[in-house]
């Protein structure tokens, strides 16, 4: 990976930088640095900053047209903008000592000559001066100023200028008119800047914009010469300093200074719950006491883009700006092998992946994309923690192999429609699939039925050599299906195909059957709120649907304030951050008070697992009664083979279908809160069964001699899983604890 691939994730991202208001600013000024000052009534050290920006303070302030007040964001909440100006002023007024600064640096080399002592070249001579750079100003007139000394304040302006050149080294020969550059040969580099009209010794009509270039090697233009206004013509001078102090350096042109970036003027963010503010009048014509300077600086938005920051809680606990998640995803990876510098790796798997910071970001970038990179780099140099997605990754093969079927209608070799319930819909409740598949078939046109897994889960654990292999299978088998339209009754397996399979057509379930005017049944549910899975929300046709069917069904819904919002579940990061993901599920089920109806699978298994009354749409349009609690691990497998024989018998005859293994005949007496524990920490009955099976077989087992209660641990190519148990009767065990944990152990016995 390069540098370049991962910062192409936020190239877009301006969180940090200038806001709207300072992209309209020639100076560039830091407005919301500056006026964070002011509002804290810090004077000197706003007056600092104005002064670094704009070179002569009290000038600017009295000729500044403010072009940043028309880019004020105060105005999108039907305010007038920020007084720019005035508080310029107060700032200059209230600053107390205004001695300039000195710059403790070395001289450096070179000597260059400016012509003309008007706004432009006065201040591209401060700035050359500051860097201790040999500047010698050539002015034919007998004194600095050029069209400033036409102004009524120019008396003020000229101690504002005298003051900032007390600071600094700078030759000014007067009285001196330059008419050839060939007089200037003896200097390194010369600035023209002879108002407007005056000479520009042939050059101007090769002068660049971008470069402050004449041409001529070494020479540069600026200031009204070149059409600039008096205010830009200052800005420009300062700018076109640092063209000529890296020319001296380099001996060439090679730091371009066009207009700054317009286009920042338009970056606009969302101002949620800021209050309107008026504009605050001075009380005198003299401009702002200090009392009103702070007050009027105080109506600053600050704004700054940090929507995602704000609306994610995995953003907002780890506190890194987009720009450093980018980078940290590169450095994280190029450390030596085999190591990485694991700044990143916990955030990199507390992501949901669900496109919620894309989705309010103005520019579109995508968090989750960039660290779903980060995963997928991971995996493919070795170097992911296997164990976080270890139990989706085996649950995944399971689901796409030993519980996968793909079936046309009995007695066809295509179809029309092939069903794609998904893994967990029928994991976590057959009916919904026996039933769905039955109002699918009642309804005529030929729908075939495929059990097996989109490959989500390889997908966000990053492993992309599994998932191709998964999604391959699934082109194959849709192929031998005479390519049949798949039907979704899962958001985020219509997202994989639609990302993977443009080609392959889709349809919703719940539009399906909205169209068909399903009616459904209310039960007890007369009144709940629609719980959007994140994979829906760009997908209008399906939200509809579902609201379709309930309206039908005589249930009256309600609208959460931000939808769309992942209830936890994707990215599978509650392993790398199971605190995280119990915050974000219960932030998402304290949304309302009212009961969910979702159609999500994992959605129902979160909020009810987390105490949150929820129903599925199917309860609704099948007129069944919501499960109220969550099925353990094995019980959902035996669900999914459930199914797979169901269908295989009533659709080819064949025989039932279960995969038996040698523990099969193990039981197990597990209390209701250990299974919980279990469930939570996603050890399934069938691990527990093969470690106690396969300790007892091979009599590895240590033994407790007080109590008679027996230990034994499994290992396997990822996770060591460990038993505390009591033998009940022959192949008949309580189980008293069980854990893993990701360290190896290794016999050394001798004989």
């Amino acid at each position: 990976m390069k540098l370049e691939d991962a910062l192409a994730f936020t190239e877009k991202c301006f969180n940090g930088e200038p806001a709207s208001c300072s992209f309209a600013c020639p100076f560039h000024l830091d407005i919301r640095a500056f006026l964070d000052k002011a509002e804290k009534g810090k004077w000197a050290s706003a007056y600092k900053a104005l002064e670094s920006a704009v070179a002569f303070p009290l000038t600017v302030s009295l000729l500044c047209d403010a072009p940043c007040e028309h880019h004020c964001q105060r105005v999108q909440l039907g305010d007038e903008p920020i007084a720019m100006t005035m508080l310029e002023a107060a700032v200059v007024r209230y600053a107390g000592s205004k001695r300039a600064r000195r710059y403790v640096i070395p001289p450096k080399e070179g000597r260059v000559a400016i012509v003309g002592a008007g706004a432009a070249g006065l201040a591209c001579a401060l700035g050359l001066a500051r860097k201790r750079i040999s500047v010698t100003v050539f002015e034919r007139e007998p004194e600095y100023g050029g069209a400033l000394r036409r102004h009524p304040r120019f008396a003020e302006m000229s101690g504002d200028i005298k003051l900032q050149f007390e600071a600094v080294d700078a030759e000014f020969c007067f009285g001196r008119e330059i008419k050839s550059l060939g007089e200037l040969a003896d200097y390194n580099a010369v600035y023209v800047a002879t108002g407007a009209g005056g000479e520009h010794f042939g050059l101007l009509d090769g002068w660049k914009d971008d470069a402050f270039t004449g041409g001529a090697d070494g020479v540069f233009l600026g200031g009204e010469l070149t059409g600039a206004s008096v205010v830009e013509g200052i800005a420009r001078g300062g700018a076109a300093a640092q063209s000529i102090e890296a020319f001296l350096q380099v001996g060439r042109v090679t730091r371009l200074h066009g207009g700054y970036d317009r286009e920042g003027c338009e970056r606009y963010v969302a101002h949620d719950g800021a209050a309107r503010a008026p504009r605050v009048t001075p009380s005198s014509p003299d401009g702002y006491t200090e009392d009103e300077a702070i007050r009027e600086a105080a109506r600053c938005l600050q704004c700054d883009c940090d929507r995602c920051m704000t609306s994610c809680e995995m953003l907002r606990a780890f506190r890194k700006r987009p720009h450093k998640i980018a980078t940290e995803v590169y450095t994280d990876q190029n450390a030596n092998p085999p190591y990485s510098s694991h700044t990143l790796t916990r955030e990199t798997y507390s992501c949901n992946m669900c496109g919620y910071c894309k989705s309010v970001c103005p520019e579109g970038v995508d968090i989750g994309a960039l660290l779903r990179l980060s995963r997928a780099q991971r995996m493919s140099a070795g170097k992911e923690p296997a164990a976080l997605h270890d139990f989706w990754l085996r649950e995944m093969d399971f689901n796409s192999g030993e519980a996968a079927l793909c079936e046309p209608p009995p007695g066809a070799q295509t179809c029309e429609y092939v069903f794609f319930p998904g893994c967990q819909l029928g994991a976590s409740n057959p009916e919904h699939v026996r039933g769905a598949y039955g109002l699918l078939r009642s309804a005529g046109g030929g729908a075939g039925i495929y059990l097996g897994c989109c490959g989500a889960p390889a997908w966000w654990a990053g492993d992309d050599k599994r998932f191709m292999a998964n999604f391959a299978a699934i082109r194959r088998n849709w192929e031998n299906m005479g390519r049949p339209v798949f039907v979704f009754a899962c958001a985020t397996c219509a997202g994989v195909f639609d990302a993977f399979a443009p080609d392959i057509r889709s349809v919703s379930l719940y539009e399906l059957l909205d169209d068909r005017e399903v009616a459904g049944h209310a039960g007890e549910l007369t009144r709940a709120v629609v719980f959007d899975p994140c994979s829906a929300r760009a997908r209008d046709g399906m939200r509809a649907a579902v609201r379709g069917l309930l309206r039908r069904a005589g249930i009256r819904t309600e609208e959460l304030a931000d939808r769309g919002r992942c209830c936890g579940y994707g990215g599978q990061m509650r392993v790398a951050n199971p605190k995280l993901f119990d915050e974000i599920v219960n932030s998402r089920a304290s949304m309302s008070d009212e009961p969910y109806i979702v159609y999500c699978a994992n959605c129902r298994e979160v909020f009810a697992s987390h105490g949150k009354r929820c129903a599925h749409v199917l309860d609704v349009a099948l007129g069944l009664k919501p499960q109220e609690r969550v099925p353990s691990i094995s019980e959902k497998r035996r669900n999914s083979l459930s199914l797979k024989e169901e269908f295989m018998m009533s659709d080819r005859d064949a025989r039932p279908y279960r995969a038996a293994s040698a523990w099969d005949a193990v039981t197990l007496i597990i209390d209701g809160r250990l299974r919980e524990d279990m469930d939570r920490n996603l050890i399934s009955e069938d691990d527990v069964r093969e470690a106690i099976f396969s300790a007892e077989e091979s009599g590895d087992v240590f033994v407790d001699a007080g109590d008679g209660t027996r230990m034994c641990s499994m290992v396997k190519p990822v996770l060591t899983y460990w038993a505390r148990y009591r033998c009940v009767s022959r192949d008949t065990y309580e189980v008293l604890d069980a854990y893993y944990h990701r360290m190896r152990f290794e016999s050394n016995s001798q004989s």
